[in-house]
């Protein structure tokens, strides 16, 4: 009996205390809202806590009876309509209906929520070197040229307002000392604004992005030129050639700078190359691997003097093609009924000794798009008698591609 008239008292007479509830956390509830109507989300900070002081009976507001899972906080999300920074108002629950326990204050009535529609948007990554003042990014004798990403885009997303400020991205690495060679590194991903700040609430999905810093040595060679399908007499004793400019200042691989002994600004077929004074132009900007000092330099320009040879003509029907490259799963049929006429340069000499039945046809299937049907591909002609002799011009024929049965044995158990 005592101790029941203990409890009555302890629940009916206790004395009335308040205390405060540390790290209460805020729900953004958004379901069946207003700006998820709009598609309206929130970015940034969205973890809210608050402190919430409490007043009630002793025996209900103790630590054991009442913590923060007995109260909720939840933000006023219905004046949402817009985006932008927004205040959301607080407002709490409590969640026991039975509980005489009351609200006392909060440490906070409100918490600041930025509101925009989700955007997102692909832009061309740019490399961007640092070095610190006073450092230069190579020594004397060589160059730093353009940088190579290891990817070309990134794909960004946030807020709509903040990824329509975005004018660039950039990876960035920042160099302590001078580069001697060519160097990879790790780079970090800074979005730009146009007065170079950073947007808010904007994120790059992407990582381990690598900057190449190509570092080249400045050298002075002479230029040359390659030829390709060339006559026997002429692999040891190149066709006789000028070329302008013949000496050039260049920056290239350190690596192979001090190795290479002339540049290599091309090559030329010589079906290309007809009995008269030929002149052949190579841009410098193909030129692979090359930095050019002189802006001014466009172009080479080559010359090659054959008019002291002759030109023959003859009237070749094909028994054969010989097929050059073809990937191993194709089988390739030729269409014979054709007479081409070839062209031949050379010595008259030696042209003299040429007949149709000594020109036979290749065709190279390096860089063609093959698939199994018919049509038509780049065939040509060369001299199998004469050594210093070679066909000029271009001819096509059509060819039949379909698959060897070994290919379609294994399509079919695929």
């Amino acid at each position: 009996m005592a101790f029941v008239l203990w409890c009555l008292v302890s629940v009916y007479a206790s004395p009335v205390e308040e205390r405060t509830i540390t790290n209460v956390p805020v729900t953004i509830d958004l379901t069946d809202s207003t700006p998820e109507r709009l598609g309206l989300q929130p970015f940034g900070e969205t973890e809210f806590f608050v402190d919430v002081t409490i007043r009630g009976p002793k025996y209900q507001v103790s630590e054991n009876m009442f913590t923060a899972d007995n109260i909720r906080v939840t933000a006023n999300v219905n004046y949402v309509d817009t985006a932008g920074q927004k205040e959301l108002g607080l407002r709490y629950e409590i969640l026991d209906t039975n509980s005489d326990v009351q609200v006392v204050s909060m440490s906070r009535e409100s918490v600041s929520v930025y509101f925009d529609t989700l955007k997102e948007a692909v832009f061309t990554l740019e490399p961007d070197v640092l070095f610190p003042d006073g450092v230069d990014p190579v020594p004397a004798g060589y160059v730093l040229d353009t940088s190579i990403l290891s990817v070309s885009t990134v794909t960004v997303s946030g807020p709509t307002t903040e990824v329509n400020k975005i004018r660039r991205v950039v990876a960035r690495v920042e160099n302590e000392t001078s580069l001697t060679s060519t160097t990879t590194a790790p780079a970090d991903i800074y979005m730009l604004t146009a007065d170079n700040t950073s947007p808010s609430y904007c994120t790059c999905a992407i990582e381990d992005v690598t900057v190449t810093m190509l570092v080249k040595k400045i050298v002075t060679v002479p230029a040359r030129v390659d030829f390709t399908h060339a006559p026997i007499d002429y692999l040891d004793s190149p066709l006789a050639y000028t070329i302008s400019p013949d000496i050039v200042d260049v920056a290239l691989n350190a690596d192979i700078a001090d190795t290479t002994t002339a540049l290599s600004v091309g090559s030329i077929d010589f079906s290309d190359i007809e009995n008269r004074v030929n002149t052949f132009t190579f841009p410098t900007s193909e030129i692979e691997n090359a930095l050019f000092l002189d802006d001014e330099l466009e172009s080479f320009t080559v010359t090659i003097d054959a008019s002291a040879l002759s030109r023959s003509e003859y009237s070749v029907t094909l028994s054969g093609v010989t097929s050059v490259n073809l990937p191993a799963e194709y089988t390739a049929t030729y269409s014979l009924n054709n007479t081409y006429t070839v062209a031949v340069v050379g010595p008259e000499e030696s042209l003299a000794n040429v007949t149709a039945s000594g020109i036979y046809a290749e065709v190279d299937y390096t860089g063609v798009d093959l698939s199994v049907g018919t049509q038509e591909v780049e065939v040509s002609f060369f001299v199998r008698s004469q050594n210093d002799c070679w066909c000029v011009g271009s001819h096509t024929i059509e060819v039949t591609i379909s698959e060897n049965e070994t290919a379609a044995s294994t399509t079919a158990a695929e």
